[in-house]
């Protein structure tokens, strides 16, 4: 056995023998015969091993204590900065990797580099292009605005609106919304009808004053623990260039106006002016003005068109008080963006979309039989074009017909019937033959039975039937139907 092979075997066993009787880090007294203080685990951070050697992990804050593993030089693994202990002649501090503890030297770890800071392209919600928002789109937008707060002794103070700008937390919002802030609070909505929860603590990683802008990236849950893999959160991506933003646009404002009351408020109104402006040498729109009602506690929250595009970010209110006339800012969103990123490329106003869908009809019929067993079937015809040889995806997904459209979900279901995450849905796969290729009835079924036993006792669902890149480069919903059961 090879001395990789012993460190790995006498590792494991002192973490078993560890678990079973101390807290990882006590596995070993030290020398004389005492046990370290416990660990605080109040400031997780990335860390990497540096140098050209291997960095030793002990059981304990002292070269007394058994070696438990060995990282190699460059490992990321997350330590504790707020626990360092002072021992023989070095500083150390609570490790951890890949589920395993223990004590590490200061000096052999860097931080590790800041993530790079991208935003998506393109949205995971999808909605119908027809220049108004009905309230099931209102209701997929609201889930990517959060209220923020800024966190001062263990207290909540909310301070304003943001808007989820990726998957993985990064959040737009107004820069006086987060001045002075060491830790911003990130609320999420569980049922639009509800405050939010306040889920997840957050740091300012990008800070613009002169358009009042900044970028908030979520590092860790309320109680500081750190996120793994992603987040998955229901975001918005910036695909509208700002000068495509026009007087006369209908609008709507998601926020948190009513600081203190804490539940999402939707205004709607029009776009009335816009005005130019220089930044970073480019000649472009600076601000947007809207008749749209904005309270205070709106500022850093959402602004979309009819399409549900991303238009921009509501900031301050100017009032007329001999006329009683009220109108908003709105700081573009492609201007945002180009404020906290760096590298961030503007969106081509001239560019035309690649693909595009046009729905013809969709016939929801409620008394199909599939494999002996009654159900309904959804016959969808439309014009595919600009996706020529390459795979895509008709499919259904259920949701309870409710302002949250909560998906419905069944473990249970046939493999045909769900998703990896188990939600209720079916498919069609299909490969557009042409340019521009028209696809006649295309049927997606499912038997009652299945929608039951995901949801008794309920007499009607909403379904969502969308198409969809195989790639998941793109999608687009055709229509929402609204399923009776029998």
């Amino acid at each position: 056995m090879n001395r990789t092979a012993m460190i790995q075997v006498t590792g494991a066993l002192l973490l078993t023998l560890a678990a079973l009787a101390t807290p990882a880090w006590a596995a070993a007294p030290t020398p004389d015969g005492t046990l370290p203080p416990a660990q605080a685990g109040a400031d997780w951070r990335c860390a990497r091993v540096n140098g050209e050697v291997g960095l030793n992990v002990r059981g304990g804050p002292g070269t007394g204590y058994a070696v438990m593993f060995t990282l190699p030089p460059g490992a990321a693994l997350e330590a504790d900065y707020a626990s360092q202990r002072q021992a023989d002649g070095y500083t150390w501090l609570p490790v951890r990797y890949q589920g395993r503890e223990g004590w590490a030297i200061l000096p052999r770890l860097d931080a590790c580099p800041a993530p790079r800071l991208t935003l998506p392209t393109a949205a995971p919600v999808a909605i119908n292009r027809d220049g108004v928002l009905d309230r099931t789109e209102i209701a997929q937008l609201a889930r990517s605005v959060v209220l923020l707060a800024i966190r001062q002794n263990g207290r909540l103070y909310a301070s304003g609106t943001g808007t989820i700008a990726s998957p993985e937390g990064l959040i737009l919002t107004s820069a006086h919304v987060v001045e002075g802030a060491d830790e911003v609070a990130v609320g999420v909505l569980d049922d639009l009808n509800d405050p939010p929860q306040w889920r997840y603590l957050g740091d300012v990683v990008s800070l613009d004053e002169r358009v009042d802008v900044a970028l908030i990236a979520v590092r860790s849950d309320m109680d500081g623990r750190p996120l793994t893999g992603s987040l998955e959160l229901p975001y918005m991506a910036v695909t509208l260039a700002a000068d495509e933003v026009y007087r006369g646009d209908i609008v709507y404002i998601f926020g948190y106006p009513g600081i203190g009351d804490d539940y999402l408020v939707v205004t709607q109104g029009n776009i009335v002016s816009v005005e130019n402006g220089t930044f970073n040498g480019q000649r472009m729109p600076m601000w947007y003005r809207t008749d749209a009602e904005i309270a205070p506690g709106n500022s850093g929250g959402l602004v979309v068109n009819g399409n549900g595009e991303f238009v921009g970010i509501p900031t301050f209110v100017q009032s007329e008080e001999q006329t009683g006339g009220r109108l908003g800012g709105i700081r573009p969103a492609q201007v945002a963006l180009m404020a906290v990123l760096d590298d961030y490329q503007p969106v081509a106003s001239s560019a035309a979309p690649a693909v595009s869908v046009v729905l013809e009809q969709v016939r929801l019929d409620p008394a199909v039989t599939i494999n002996g067993l009654p159900g309904l079937a959804l016959h969808v015809t439309f014009t595919l074009s600009g996706w020529q040889g390459r795979p895509a995806q008709v499919e259904a997904r259920f949701f309870y017909d409710e302002a949250a459209l909560s998906p419905v979900i069944n473990p249970a279901a046939p493999v045909a019937y769900r998703d990896a995450g188990d939600q209720l849905r079916i498919a069609q796969p299909l490969t557009p033959c042409c340019p521009q290729t028209r696809f006649w009835d295309v049927t997606l079924s499912i038997p009652y039975e299945v929608l039951r036993a995901a949801a008794p006792g309920t007499s009607q669902l909403r379904a969502e039937v969308r198409l969809r890149a195989q790639d998941d480069s793109w999608q687009e919903t055709l229509t929402w139907e609204t399923v009776r059961l029998p």
